[in-house]
């Protein structure tokens, strides 16, 4: 890709980024499988997401100590092999999983949640040091392309190798794959940012980057957007999916698996069209997320009524597309309004919002599938989203004034 100004480090990132999403998802996948097996339980299956999310959470917050004392690429690669060393103990667990050792998988599980938490707004943070300002859409829709197809992949292969393999093989590979991220994470190289010699205050740090979106009237309507929209999407948990599949669909876990690439498949295509009219969405940024925010709606809603597998996975595909066009819309704002030294702590504090709503919200979501059935889930995960819209209607000249157009010094006095 002839517009980044760092091709070759820029590969690193996305080379890595794709080898670790693709260990991500297969030891899910096997960990999701391992305690419905065991438990019989969707509360237990959704503690994994909970407890992933709640980690990252944690991180988030304190990540802005780290972002002001390392550079981004140091927290990014040695989070990284951080992952991969507890990986390695959870395949020695696996070994020896029981139900009474249970407590020590999800211990480790949050481990790896943590450093992957301080990894995230690092990876975001420093794709701007790697291209040029003018191409950040179609380099955000080409990294969320890149992360659906290996998603899209590893959902259904993740399904087939579970089966032939069986659990603690897929950790191993998961674990092979980790290390492979890591080293390409170490090959990355992007200039230092100048960091202050002078020591602030833990809690100033801490509260920079959530200054930022407060102090931006714009920032302020899409993070909240994003909140409402986040516990929606955790409807869309693989432990709730499995429990639609098997009970609302009467279907084999097969289609658990066909379902997930759908979705999967659904983003890349979005992600295609994104990168395909990059410069369309440059200037229609704030729309596409308020539009995205009521076919989320419809989709959802339509997706919890259906009996019909095919359809199901039909419904699925479609909600990739405006998941897509939001996600893209929204990381592309928050880079625009931001300087580049303050931009990882903007993200973790949005990380945070996000770690937050959705560990809530999966537990939220495996309480309602026990006792009062998987439908009403899909209901009310679709009323969360026509909240969102009604948000975005109500701030819709807010909304508007948001463009592709360089805006990146607009809020960075909030620092």
């Amino acid at each position: 890709m002839s517009t980044f100004h760092n091709e070759q480090s820029f590969r690193f990132l996305w080379i890595g980024q794709m080898l670790a999403n693709l260990g991500d998802v297969l030891y899910i996948v096997s960990l999701t499988a391992v305690v419905y097996h065991m438990t019989k339980s969707v509360t237990f299956m959704s503690l994994i997401p909970f407890v992933i999310t709640m980690t990252a959470l944690v991180s988030g917050i304190v990540a802005p100590l780290m972002i002001e004392k390392y550079q981004l690429k140091a927290i990014l690669s040695y989070s990284q092999v951080g992952k991969t060393i507890f990986l390695l103990v959870l395949c020695l667990m696996a070994l020896h999983i029981s139900i009474d050792r249970l407590w020590l998988v999800y211990i480790v599980i949050g481990c790896i949640s943590f450093l992957d938490g301080a990894a995230s707004p690092a990876r975001n943070a420093l794709v701007p040091s790697l291209i040029d300002d003018e191409h950040l859409v179609k380099a955000n829709s080409f990294l969320a392309m890149i992360d659906q197809i290996t998603r899209l992949v590893a959902w259904p292969a993740g399904s087939i190798l579970m089966i032939w393999w069986g659990q603690v093989n897929m950790l191993w590979l998961t674990f092979l794959l980790f290390t492979t991220s890591s080293i390409f994470m170490c090959l990355i190289k992007v200039e230092p940012i100048e960091k202050s010699a002078e020591a602030s205050p833990k809690l100033g740090v801490i509260k920079e980057g959530w200054q930022i979106i407060w102090n931006s009237k714009q920032l302020r309507i899409i993070n909240v957007m994003t909140v409402l929209e986040t516990v929606a999407g955790g409807v869309w948990i693989a432990a709730i999916i499995l429990v639609f599949v098997e009970e609302a669909l009467d279907q084999t876990q097969a289609w658990w698996g066909i379902i997930n690439a759908a979705f999967f498949a659904g983003m890349l295509l979005s992600g295609a069209l994104v990168y395909r009219y990059s410069k369309v969405m440059e200037k229609n940024l704030g729309q596409a997320m308020m539009w995205s925010s009521f076919f989320l709606m419809v989709l959802t809603l339509w997706f919890g009524t259906t009996s019909i597998a095919w359809l199901a996975a039909m419904i699925s595909l479609l909600y990739g597309l405006p998941q897509m066009a939001r996600d893209v819309a929204e990381v592309t704002i928050i880079q625009r309004n931001a300087k580049k030294e303050l931009l990882a702590k903007v993200y973790s504090a949005r990380d945070t919002l996000i770690y937050g709503s959705f560990g809530i919200s999966s537990l939220l979501f495996g309480y309602i599938t026990d006792y009062f059935g998987v439908r009403i889930t899909f209901t009310t995960a679709a009323g969360f989203c026509l909240l969102s819209f009604l948000i975005a209607i109500l701030n819709r000249t807010n909304l508007v004034r948001i463009s592709g157009v360089n805006n990146r010094n607009r809020t960075n006095q909030a620092g």
